[in-house]
């Protein structure tokens, strides 16, 4: 997930919380409920996003084991060691995703 889009869902977020907090001041139950709908939907969208990102690197570890025992099995070290590195990056970019 790009930082941009963190950014985005962060401001959504805050937009939300100040909606439903003006709303609860002034006893507006419509704004309030706006308020927190709004944050319900960054909620989301973050969500979806990570997902996304999720699914995207499982597939680049899938690739890179695939490569990996290709190498392997066709004796190319080459190849075996850019698939452990596909993996490790992979791995590395879920974390971040967390």
């Amino acid at each position: 997930m790009s930082v941009g889009n963190k950014a985005k869902h962060a401001a959504k977020d805050a937009k939300g919380k100040i909606k439903e907090a003006a709303g609860k001041a002034a006893g507006n139950e419509r704004m309030q409920a706006e308020g927190q709908a709004d944050q319900d939907e960054a909620r989301a969208e973050h969500a979806a996003d990570k997902a996304k990102d999720t699914a995207k690197n499982v597939g680049q570890g899938v690739k890179g084991k695939a490569k990996e025992v290709a190498g392997a099995v066709t004796d190319d070290d080459g190849m075996e060691a850019k698939g452990k590195v596909e993996q490790l990056s992979a791995r590395a970019k879920q974390h971040l995703n967390k």
